[in-house]
């Protein structure tokens, strides 16, 4: 098996021990190549090692991690946070973070984190499709077959539409709520996601709110209308959408 070059950033360095404890113990697939515990450290290592995997803290000496993430050069990496402050969760995915680990660190999240993070790196280095490599300034595109390719703050990613159990809004954000607790955040509005995601398994049930019905275990009726998500989660169904759902899924 071929392992994922993987750094730890961390100011605490009996954390970056137990986290590369855990990591020789349970998680094969990646290899440490340097440890950080400053910015500054972080930074030259990062350039210098150019990591697939990271996995960064968020408070650094002065700083937080997320400036170390704005200075660097290197740019094909993924990155999971670890961190004692739960705060900090949103901004992280802004980042395109593969998850948000709270210490002390839960072995069976460290597993998963780790397990997707590296499917996206080897998923990365297969040659991806001409409709791909010809974004050429697109934001976003639907990619043939069951891909979307959403746009964020730095990067393009590709999703498959099985994988997406539902969008809400942000402002002028879009979160993509994955399977596996993942979330990607798009720096498109979610009007603008409306009208490009296959609309046989996607509905607008709220302003807020697109639900892939493949991941709709169950409509409730108390105290209003809600979905039931395949991720436990309940979403409300706007008023004037329920009467458009029944329809569209008697269609179905």
């Amino acid at each position: 098996m071929r392992q994922a070059k993987t750094l730890i950033v961390d100011d605490e360095k009996k954390n970056i021990k137990l986290l590369e404890h855990f990591i020789k113990t349970y998680c094969p697939n990646i290899k440490i190549v340097g440890k950080a515990s400053t910015r500054k450290d972080a930074i030259k290592l990062i350039n210098e090692k150019e990591p697939e995997l990271i996995f960064m803290d968020i408070i650094l000496d002065a700083g937080t991690g997320f400036d170390v993430l704005e200075t660097i050069k290197h740019s094909k990496y993924k990155v999971i946070f670890v961190s004692s402050y739960s705060e900090y969760a949103i901004k992280a995915f802004k980042f395109n973070a593969i998850d948000y680990i709270l210490k002390p660190i839960a072995i069976e999240e460290l597993i998963l984190a780790v397990n997707k993070a590296y499917e996206d790196i080897e998923n990365e280095l297969f040659t991806l499709p001409d409709q791909v490599q010809n974004l050429s300034g697109a934001f976003i595109q639907n990619i043939p077959l069951d891909f979307i390719a959403i746009s964020s703050i730095n990067k393009i990613e590709f999703v498959k539409l099985n994988d997406i159990i539902y969008l809400n809004s942000e402002g002028r954000y879009t979160v993509f709520n994955l399977v596996n607790n993942q979330k990607i955040v798009a720096s498109r509005n979610i009007g603008e996601f409306e009208n490009i995601i296959n609309e046989n398994d996607f509905f607008r049930i709220h302003n807020s709110y697109i639900v892939n019905l493949k991941h709709v275990e169950k409509i409730t009726k108390v105290d209003g209308n809600y979905c039931e998500m395949s991720n436990k989660e309940s979403l409300p169904i706007a008023r004037r959408r329920q009467e458009q759902l029944n329809r569209f899924l008697r269609i179905k």
